[in-house]
């Protein structure tokens, strides 16, 4: 398995290692321990540019998923790209009652499992699975480890 990690931030750092030991977890929960996914972190800008080109939506969103491979054709895939837009799931993090560390890992779950074939925009049955599925990885991969080294919360 091999998590490529970048940042194209200014006002926060992460725990590299920490982060992709942490997506390691993830996919190991999600039952696809080999598979292979890039994770960026950014900023408003960059994900409002990328929400408005690939969504039609001229606004900053906290994840978004870009799918590549199917992961039940290969152990080895590459699943594709999830990009976290930093300071939204900074703001987000207060408004539903996690660390920022938490929203962090969230928002990981989330977008990793997009990647491996969930899809909560398709029926309200595949929602409930989604959001049962990310609420066993969250719990499975609690006390979440330290994941930022800085934050402003002012972005």
């Amino acid at each position: 398995m091999a998590v490529w990690l970048r940042t194209h931030l200014r006002r926060t750092s992460v725990r590299p290692k920490t982060l992709r030991q942490l997506t390691q977890s993830v996919l190991e929960h999600a039952g696809h321990p080999s598979v292979h996914l890039s994770l960026t972190l950014v900023g408003i800008t960059r994900m409002q540019r990328l929400n408005r080109t690939y969504r039609q939506r001229d606004y900053a969103t906290d994840v978004l998923a870009f799918p590549m491979q199917d992961a039940s054709q290969s152990p080895l895939a590459f699943v594709g790209d999830v990009v976290i837009c930093m300071p939204v799931a900074l703001s987000q993090a207060s408004k539903f009652g996690n660390s920022p560390d938490e929203e962090l890992l969230r928002l990981l779950i989330h977008g990793t499992l997009h990647l491996l074939g969930y899809d909560h925009e398709t029926t309200e049955r595949e929602a409930k699975r989604m959001k049962r599925k990310e609420q066993a990885i969250f719990r499975g991969l609690m006390p979440v480890p330290h994941l930022l080294t800085t934050a402003c919360t002012g972005l």
